[in-house]
């Protein structure tokens, strides 16, 4: 026994091992690999985390509109360790435990071999669309995938009696991502509704009741000490205006139409809901396997036509694809047995020769993009890019006193100079001011009071002539003169009287 379990040990701390030499690999703004390089969102998310832990407060001090649990994990990272390494700690932490119940749940139905297939294949298709890492769809992936192996685990074993840990499970997950993007929340989503169903034909009326009261004590175990957390420091209005009624105009007033690429890169969606339809529920945890699958493809769909869709977003794909994959290696196995023991009808054989294919458009569309990922980064890495834009913001930074670098303004700067150089923004909005003056115009004035009464000393800004308000670009070319301009930043300096 104790000689299976040391063998289960060592396997577990390969599977973790290779998930973060997936992230060395793949996520260039963040990896050891790759020093000079450096995003925007990364450096952003990092800044808020770094900002925790210095004393601010998201919201009231600096805004944006992703929850705040995202803001806490980051700042559990710059805790231990400051600027990008802390980054690089808490995608290791995600990508170890995402891989690990991944590769939990292939052992419910496959060999070490298949399960070891099934991990490559999905570190392939997330390297196409991990972008430059440290982004929400990937950081809270091990929620989604533990809901997706508790759900086939509770499945399979149908303990239906058992909900506590099922439920609390979910009901905590959906948690973090209510308050981080709900979005990203399709797995857990159809697990519940998966669940729910099932109870509910088995006719556990009660067992519903029960588990309804688990999930809402996992939910409140996230929500209660964040509301805690805003309450002691009088900004539950700041929260609830950013993370809610804000973050609904931006969702409203930035909506996209469909489109073709769009639709393309939901292709793994597509393959797994047409999977779901074709397999057979001919025993209960088929049909539990099939509703699942069906469900978490809609689900998934659905969120993935909110919002924009830059690449990242569809991360949150890759639970879906986790268990596609699964049940696809499953089926690929039962049809090759079948065959060889002639075991397997015509019809039947076409059937489950079709779900094999469906792992075409599935992998098919992602396979460039892995490519053309894997060659960027082999030139990031090569040629250094970014680094001159890294000492130029070094540059800028120097030019200001060291007892005047609390006063520098921000002007739709990138965050890259204040990961670069460790410092923190002198104003609430650093980030996206031009969108967030058009949703809201009470913004613009709180900014033209700062830049009127306050008069800060110092400004930055990537480019101030391209900067989207009339009013704003013309008072600081009328009260500022400018100091610097290179590839890091133009800073400008508040004209003597």
């Amino acid at each position: 026994m104790e000689k299976k379990r040391a063998g289960e040990v060592i396997e577990y701390a390969f599977v973790g091992l290779s998930g973060i030499i997936f992230i060395l690999l793949a996520s260039s703004w963040t990896s050891p690999l790759f020093p000079w390089a450096y995003g925007y969102d990364a450096s952003w998310y990092s800044l808020c985390g770094r900002a925790i832990i210095e004393g601010k407060v998201p919201y009231r001090d600096y805004f944006d509109l992703k929850g705040p649990v995202l803001f806490f994990y980051e700042a559990l990272g710059q805790f231990f360790i400051r600027g990008r390494n802390g980054i690089f700690l808490i995608q290791c932490i995600s990508i170890v435990f995402t891989a690990v119940f991944l590769y939990k749940l292939s052992r419910e139905y496959l060999n070490r071999l298949c399960s070891a297939l099934v991990l490559l294949t999905f570190y392939f298709i997330e390297f196409s669309i991990l972008w430059g890492g440290n982004t929400v769809e990937e950081l809270f992936m091990p929620f989604n995938m533990a809901a997706l192996y508790l759900t086939l685990k509770y499945l399979k074993n149908k303990r239906y009696d058992e909900v506590q840990t099922q439920s609390f499970v979910l009901g905590a997950g959906f948690g973090v991502m209510a308050l981080s993007k709900i979005t990203v929340a399709s797995a857990i989503i159809s697990a519940v509704i998966t669940v729910v169903f099932v109870l509910a034909v088995n006719k556990k009326w009660e067992k519903i009741t029960e588990a309804a009261g688990f999930y809402i004590g996992g939910f409140a175990l996230v929500c209660v000490p964040v509301l805690c957390y805003f309450g002691f420091r009088n900004s539950l209005h700041d929260f609830f205006f950013a993370v809610f009624q804000f973050a609904l105009k931006r969702s409203t007033d930035y909506y996209e139409g469909f489109s073709l690429e769009w639709e393309k890169s939901l292709l793994i969606a597509d393959a797994a809901f047409v999977f779901g339809l074709l397999m057979k529920g001919d025993t209960e945890e088929k049909k539990g396997q099939k509703l699942l699958i069906i469900v978490t493809s809609v689900v998934t769909y659905l969120l993935l036509h909110l919002g924009t869709p830059y690449m990242y977003y569809f991360l949150s794909l890759m639970p879906l694809f986790g268990l596609f994959l699964v049940l696809w290696m499953k089926n690929a196995g039962e049809l090759i047995t079948g065959i060889l023991e002639k075991k397997t009808g015509a019809v039947d054989a076409v059937r489950r020769a079709v779900m094999v294919l469906l792992i075409i458009p599935a992998v098919g569309f992602w396979v460039q993009s892995t490519v053309d990922k894997a060659q960027e980064n082999v030139i990031i890495r090569k040629y250094e890019i970014n680094r001159q834009q890294v000492e130029d913001c070094i540059e800028i930074n120097e030019l200001v006193p060291e007892w005047e670098r609390d006063d520098i303004f921000n002007l739709e700067s990138g965050m890259i100079y204040y990961e670069v150089n460790r410092t923190l923004p002198a104003n609430k909005y650093p980030v996206n001011l031009p969108y967030f003056m058009h949703l809201y115009p009470a913004i613009k004035d709180e900014v033209m009071d700062k830049l009127m009464i306050d008069r800060p000393k110092w400004i930055i800004s990537e480019y101030i002539d391209g900067f989207d308000d009339e009013d704003i670009r013309n008072w600081v070319h009328e009260h500022y003169e400018l100091v610097a301009d290179n590839v890091g930043e133009e800073l400008y300096r508040l004209a003597e009287p």
